[in-house]
């Protein structure tokens, strides 16, 4: 999944002033029309629906807006440059080269200005009206070649556009995060409590990226996102690594799943927990469902001792089974309930 990049983006430059003169009959030159630049395009960043990663920039990493033009005579503005919209997923955190974050795009079609385009520069028509009105008292008439009188010949040079290096990184917008080890189940889960159709077997890390879901219950609408399986050392990397644990950060709860096949179901919990504290303390403070999966795969007796070993640590433990939905409709409601 790209969920990090970095880009070069660059505004427009504003177009440059024009020099002109009117031509009046009779006379050499007559009053300064020249027109101003026109002003270089912006650039925005915007969220769209239809994007969930940041792939349009893996390859591409440099962004321009179009300049302005130069203005015309007859007092003619050029015309602007135009915008540039690039579009990324809601939930886009946009950082400077210092990774300190600048903007959170969570708004959907709202644009959001990254770079701003240059002014365009004043044409000669700005030339003051004093300047030519004394020039025209001391020597009868414009004088084009007397350098006394430069500034009424030149215009100014349009501003240079914005630029800036910015870093993209992807954080999905969920209210309900699955986490747990390879192979607990999850993207099963994700598929019962949602129309969500992740790619599912039977070995670890088949969930190569996150997947998000809509649950409807009760007359709510909840994003569930499925994350990849986390190991032990996944906060510094091992594994699929802390590229997954970004996409934790802004859910409100999190189904914490563990197998029923596991030995350990409560190291299992821990190894978890101390992997979210240990990319931020906060992610362990999140509330948590605790569920214990497939306990159609295992004995009542079985089920009973893990439940009991995690109650002795003490966590509250619901029971499900994702392949035949048993317990998913009280795993529904609560969900319902927590958030």
């Amino acid at each position: 999944m790209v969920d990090y990049v970095k880009i070069h983006i660059k505004a427009g430059n504003g177009g440059n002033g024009h020099v002109s003169f009117m031509r009046l009959r009779g006379k050499p030159y007559g009053p300064a029309d020249g027109g101003d630049g026109g002003d270089g395009g912006n650039v925005y960043l915007i969220a769209k629906s239809d994007l969930s990663t940041l792939i349009p920039y893996r390859y591409k990493k440099d962004f321009k807006a179009e300049n302005g033009s130069i203005g015309g005579k007859n007092h003619k503005k050029g015309s602007g440059g135009d915008d540039l919209y690039l579009s990324v997923p809601a939930g886009t955190l946009v950082k400077n080269e210092k990774e300190q974050v600048l903007i959170d795009i969570t708004d959907l079609n709202a644009p959001v200005l990254v770079a701003k385009g240059g002014k365009g520069g004043r044409g000669n028509a700005h030339a003051k009206m004093s300047d030519i009105r004394h020039q025209i008292s001391e020597i009868g008439h414009l004088n084009f070649e007397n350098d006394k009188w430069e500034a009424l010949k030149k215009a100014e040079e349009g501003k240079p556009g914005e630029e800036e290096i910015l870093i993209l990184e992807l954080k999905l917008l969920a209210d309900v995060g699955i986490i747990g080890l390879p192979n607990a189940g999850k993207s099963t889960l994700l598929s019962k409590l949602t129309l969500a159709h992740p790619k599912i077997a039977s070995y670890p890390f088949t969930t190569l990226e996150p997947n998000l879901g809509v649950m409807e219950q009760k007359g709510k609408d909840l994003v569930l996102a499925d994350i990849p399986g986390l190991i032990e050392g996944a906060s510094s990397g091992r594994g699929l690594g802390d590229q997954f644990l970004r996409h934790v950060e802004r859910t409100k709860l999190l189904i914490h799943l563990i197998s029923a096949s596991s030995d350990d179901p409560a190291e299992e919990f821990e190894t978890i927990n101390k992997e979210l504290g240990g990319y931020h303390e906060d992610l362990s403070k999140k509330p948590q469902i605790v569920v214990l999966n497939k306990i159609d795969l295992v004995n009542k007796e079985q089920v009973n001792k893990k439940v009991k070993a995690l109650k002795a640590k003490k966590i509250k433990v619901m029971l499900i089974s994702a392949v035949t939905n048993e317990g998913l409709e009280r795993l529904k409601d609560e969900i319902i309930s927590r958030i």
